[in-house]
């Protein structure tokens, strides 16, 4: 009975990763995405015998543990999911309010949610002439949010703002001791995964105008990473079923 739940905590695990790989697939083309890479830990049910005192053992003890095993078997459970937070393709472009930042950084935006951060430089000019993301958050400067009362926009590589040839304002720019822990939001927003986590203001970034970032993804590693995981699927569920057929064999010799 044990192998039946260790491959099927094997089966739970492949298809948290086909999540991950489709939702990378499915944002290929989005600019300022990261790829996401699902981290497993390995956990044992020897907390099968325990009082159900911790998240983790009550964990193990509802999506796996049998009520008949009580011996040392290994399942794998999702741990988290870490964006992988390489530099995507950079793309030129003929709007002069594509911004890009190169290597570390990422922009401040005011968002009804408060501050979040992206790397998605794709911004616009609103109705009432600040400089905004997609979603019609405003881009944050040092001074606030960036407004443009003129016709020629331009950003220096130190992130200055210039309008008709004057410096309004500096782009805001963070770092973080750990990007890989940031939480996704969506529209390629992140927020910091805990209170520990703190943006750090980054004199060192390196803006570039008409220019954008895309998505880190690779299409075609992410197309062999599914062929994996559908051959990995389909042999934990030919193991199951010889599994079953075995147990199947063994009720009927018993009851002769």
């Amino acid at each position: 009975m044990d192998s039946i739940y260790a491959l099927t905590s094997a089966l739970k695990g492949q298809q948290r990763q086909m999540e991950a790989v489709s939702n990378n697939l499915a944002n290929a083309q989005t600019p300022g995405y990261k790829k996401d890479t699902v981290l497993f830990k390995e956990l044992f049910n020897e907390y099968s015998t325990q009082d159900l005192e911790s998240d983790q053992e009550q964990f193990v003890h509802e999506n796996y543990i049998s009520p008949l095993s009580r011996g040392n078997v290994s399942f794998v459970a999702p741990d988290h999911v870490s964006p992988r937070m390489t530099t995507g393709k950079m793309t030129p472009s003929d709007n002069p309010f594509d911004l890009s930042l190169q290597g570390e950084g990422f922009f401040v935006v005011q968002s009804d949610k408060g501050l979040v951060y992206t790397r998605n430089g794709r911004f616009m000019k609103d109705k009432d002439n600040f400089l905004i993301t997609n979603s019609g958050d405003k881009v944050l400067g040092q001074n606030g949010p960036i407004k443009i009362n003129g016709a020629n926009f331009a950003v220096g590589s130190e992130g200055n703002v210039l309008v008709d040839n004057k410096k309004v304002d500096t782009l805001q720019v963070v770092k973080f001791e750990q990007p890989d822990r940031l939480t996704k939001l969506g529209n390629s927003y992140w927020l910091p995964g805990s209170d520990a986590q703190v943006p750090n203001s980054f004199d060192g970034a390196v803006v570039q105008q008409g220019v954008y970032e895309g998505s880190n993804v690779e299409t075609v590693e992410e197309m062999v990473e599914m062929i994996n995981l559908n051959r990995s699927y389909e042999a934990a569920q030919r193991a199951l079923r010889s599994n079953d057929d075995l147990s199947g064999q063994v009720i009927n010799i018993a009851r002769v």
